[in-house]
């Protein structure tokens, strides 16, 4: 069996604590790379050939600029290569460009949500 990654982009501690443990709880072959800066995120999605298999995004991070980093998971052909979460408040993901393909998340969850959730996801 294969470990598998999952790219959190948040600045938000307690997000940090929360879905690291719940992933834990729900798969010991999932690793979570946590990145407190959107700036490094897509720095590391655009220049390296690091693709993780599982891609969260917290609309609500100081200075995200949300566009950019979806732009940066795109292929040559306009798809995503990883189909990304982005978890926020509905305001904010309603004011993404393009969110049809994107799978939401109320960042307003309680823990035992947070776990129906990801076992939907992994």
């Amino acid at each position: 069996m294969t470990l598998r990654t999952c790219l959190l982009v948040s600045d938000d501690a307690d997000d940090h604590h929360a879905i690291s443990e719940a992933v834990s709880q729900l798969s010991e072959r999932i690793i979570v790379l946590n990145i407190l800066d959107s700036q490094k995120a897509l720095v590391l999605l655009k220049e390296s050939s690091f693709m993780p298999d599982y891609i969260f995004l917290d609309l609500s991070m100081h200075g995200l600029r949300i566009n950019s980093l979806l732009t940066a998971l795109k292929d040559e052909d306009g798809f995503y290569k990883r189909r990304p979460v982005v978890y926020g408040d509905r305001e904010s993901f309603e004011k993404i460009d393009n969110n049809e393909n994107l799978i939401f998340f109320s960042k307003d969850y309680e823990y035992s949500e947070l776990l129906r959730f990801l076992k939907t996801i992994f």
